[in-house]
């Protein structure tokens, strides 16, 4: 079991083997017969990012808060890494788990996985929630120029890179033990993994077909 002093919550992190190859380490928290939420972090995030949020989660749910391919103590393949590839693996992460449908909650790229998946697979889709959701990555400067500092980057990748990446994405204060704990999951990331990722979903566009998402949706 995992206790940390993010969350009195004690859970215990596990691994599922998917039909796309990947291995992802994820979390699980309330009623196994409760309706199923997926929480999707965002960018060199982890499941941590969820952390201090499952305390306040009905017990009635079933949450399920995976680290993405790429991220925290999943694997890295060395390539797939745009928001199609993503997407399918939340639909292999539901069908190994043994679920239908889900909830899915998107934080930052974590949102634009989301509506992808709602987007490709509509009958399995029960609703979002989209946190920090963008329209089109490429319609904002701050992210084009983060994507050139990330073309850049080498192993192993700067630990002041991460922690002004990561003070970057701060709207409200936290605290110091969550922050760290965003530090350390980001370097876990090789360069190679910031690269492709980054440039994947700038590069993508499903802006047009957005009106075709029908399922209940809450942006936060």
């Amino acid at each position: 079991p995992f206790l940390s002093p993010l969350s009195p919550v004690a859970v215990t992190e596990r691994t599922v083997d998917l039909r796309t190859g990947v291995r992802l380490a994820y979390v699980e928290q309330g009623d196994p017969r409760g309706l199923p939420v997926v929480f999707l972090h965002g960018t060199s995030d982890s499941w941590h990012s969820f952390e201090s949020v499952l305390p306040h989660l009905p017990a009635t749910i079933r949450a399920l808060v995976p680290s993405q391919r790429g991220h925290g103590d999943s694997s890295r393949p060395e390539r797939g890494y745009g928001p199609g590839d993503f997407a399918t693996d939340v639909a292999a992460f539901l069908d190994a788990l043994g679920i239908d449908a889900a909830v899915i909650v998107g934080h930052s790229m974590g949102s634009s996985i989301a509506r992808r998946f709602a987007l490709e697979h509509p009958n399995r889709t029960i609703g979002l929630v989209l946190l920090g959701a963008f329209h089109r990555w490429r319609d904002l400067p701050d992210l084009l120029e983060l994507g050139e500092v990330i073309s850049t980057l080498t192993d192993p990748v700067d630990p002041a890179f991460v922690r002004e990446f990561q003070a970057g994405t701060i709207v409200q204060p936290v605290s110091p033990a969550f922050f760290d704990s965003a530090v350390r999951e980001s370097l876990k990331l090789p360069a190679r993994v910031w690269k492709a990722m980054v440039a994947g979903f700038i590069e993508d566009d499903d802006a047009p077909r957005l009106g075709s998402i029908l399922v209940p949706t809450l942006l936060v």
